[in-house]
């Protein structure tokens, strides 16, 4: 009986369909890539939120395998004609190269494909609406799919960053800032902007849509040097000259073409994700951090974040720059409104006033959480940044965390405190007594002369009102005297006169030292 049992375990797990992908034709590259992004894209806060939507759509990685909606179960014959049926301008080939990849999506990760699917309904609307403006075909959105797994925040070990995973040098040929506070490779829209161009580009250069792909994936170079010595100018005709990598790209694109428009006919179904479908964008033009933007509209910076991960460290210099912000829709209206309220809460924070009256310290505070069905000690302790041995030890080290409790969590923020100063004693502080002799030798009036001395100077320090502190401002880049007396409620005039400033519109210099007041 127990071998009957063997026999019958092991038949199942031969009938499974396996999907070889060889070294050579350069699937596993495209593959790879793919898991890799995908494995950082669950990091993010809408799929943190998702996690369970996402877990119950598929239960089980073989759901298809066995389905006869599988992609090991479809033949030949109707991968080829669903193919051609697609309205597409760029040549659709199938061959056993974009099958596998094909069973790879279907019967493999259904579930990731599910995902897929549900940001697609955000990010594709972006990539069309773009790739229209440009005259370029709608459906190159699909190299997203396979150039980064829809994840803004994709790196490539080579560098390549972003949804359209731009290199470094490329993305400053289209345009695309990167500097130590913003990358635009993960802005979605400056980024698709720069996709299009540049692949315009591309088949202005072979007249050639499939070229065109494999030199985005390879550079032009690359194309150039295989149409050389192959003697063909057409994908397949070079293909063997082409790098690993490149030899699986457009097969890879097909299959992303072919999952994205037929995952119904294999019982698919896109993952109902939370990303907001409506969202605008409206210019910044003040110096703003995002948790500034949290605190006044009552959003969740993390919110912010995830809609615009172009920004490094989380702060907007819209005084240096032309920058815009992508918010929900409801947001919008409230933040063009209070966008000077945002700008002076908590400014000093998060920003450099010179004020040196306040100064601002890390200090532990204590928070407490409301403990929701399915959290676990360690998503608690991810969400607030602590490890999972300090939550426990706050809570009596319990096993587990019992849903509806609230925990005390402890974190260390800058906490704004005055300054202590000192004050100055007198030459006579410490003279508390007279002594006789002195005492004794009373004036015309009846007073000593010392004890004279001392009543006269505590008057004057009773009566004397304290100076205010002068305060100085740092020029930092993108300052001018007309940012700068703005940023204080000064007058231009005050700030060149206290400063021995000429002119009209005297220039100043990063890091010199202003009064102003």
């Amino acid at each position: 009986m127990h071998k009957i049992k063997l026999l019958t375990l092991f038949t199942f797990l031969v009938s499974l369909p396996l999907v070889s992908f060889s070294q050579k034709d350069g699937s596993i590259d495209v593959i790879r890539n793919f898991e890799r992004n995908y494995d950082s894209l669950l990091s993010t806060l809408y799929l943190r939120q998702n996690s369970k939507v996402i877990r119950n759509t598929y239960n089980k990685e073989s759901d298809n395998l066995c389905s006869p909606n599988s992609a090991k179960n479809t033949s030949d014959t109707i991968f080829a004609r669903r193919l051609r049926q697609l309205p597409s301008s760029i040549k659709l080939t199938y061959n056993p190269q974009v099958r596998g990849i094909i069973e790879y999506y279907i019967d493999r990760i259904p579930d990731k494909v599910s995902v897929m699917l549900g940001l697609s309904k955000y990010y594709f609307p972006i990539f069309e609406s773009i790739l229209d403006q440009y005259n370029v075909p709608h459906e190159l959105k699909y190299l997203v799919v396979i150039e980064s797994a829809l994840n803004p925040n994709a790196v490539s070990r080579a560098g390549a960053t972003g949804l359209w995973q731009f290199m470094y040098s490329t993305g400053r040929m289209y345009d695309l800032r990167v500097n130590s506070n913003v990358d635009d490779r993960r802005d979605p829209i400056k980024a698709s902007v720069a996709a299009a161009k540049y692949l315009r580009d591309l088949n202005r250069i072979y007249n050639d849509w499939e070229l065109a792909l494999a030199a985005y994936n390879c550079g032009p170079g690359n194309v150039n040097k295989a149409i050389r010595r192959s003697g063909k100018r057409d994908f397949w005709g070079i293909y063997n000259y082409l790098p690993r990598e490149t030899r699986g790209y457009v097969p890879a694109y097909v299959a992303a073409a072919y999952v994205m428009n037929y995952y119904k006919e294999h019982n698919i179904i896109p993952a109902p994700l939370s990303k907001p479908a409506v969202t605008d964008t409206v210019l910044v033009s003040k110096d703003l951090h995002f948790d500034q933007i949290a605190g006044v509209l009552n959003i969740s910076a993390e919110e912010v974040k995830d809609l615009n991960p172009q920004f490094k460290r989380d702060m907007i210099m819209g005084s240096q720059d032309e920058f815009f912000i992508k918010l929900p829709i409801k947001y919008i209206k409230d933040f063009i409104s209070l966008e000077d309220s945002i700008a002076v809460y908590n400014i000093a924070q998060y920003f450099d006033v010179g004020d040196d009256s306040k100064e601002y310290v890390n200090k532990e505070v204590k928070l407490s959480h409301k403990v929701r069905r399915g959290e676990t000690w360690t998503s608690i302790a991810r969400r607030y940044g602590v490890s999972v041995t300090d939550i426990r030890k706050w809570n009596g080290n319990r096993k587990y965390p019992l849903a509806g409790e609230n925990l005390a969590i402890y974190q260390k923020k800058k906490v704004e405190v005055d300054k202590k100063e000192e004050e100055n004693k007198g030459p006579f502080a410490e003279e508390t007594s007279v002594s006789n002799d002195a005492a004794n030798k009373i004036d015309a009036k009846g007073s000593s002369p010392i004890a004279k001395k001392i009543d006269s100077k505590q008057d004057t320090k009773r009566n004397t009102t304290p100076k205010p502190k002068s305060v100085f401002h740092t020029v930092r880049k993108g300052d001018n005297i007309s940012s700068i007396a703005k940023r204080y409620n000064v007058t231009m005039n005050d700030l060149t006169r206290l400063n021995n400033l000429k002119g009209r519109n005297p220039v100043i210099r990063i890091g010199q030292s202003l009064k102003i007041k």
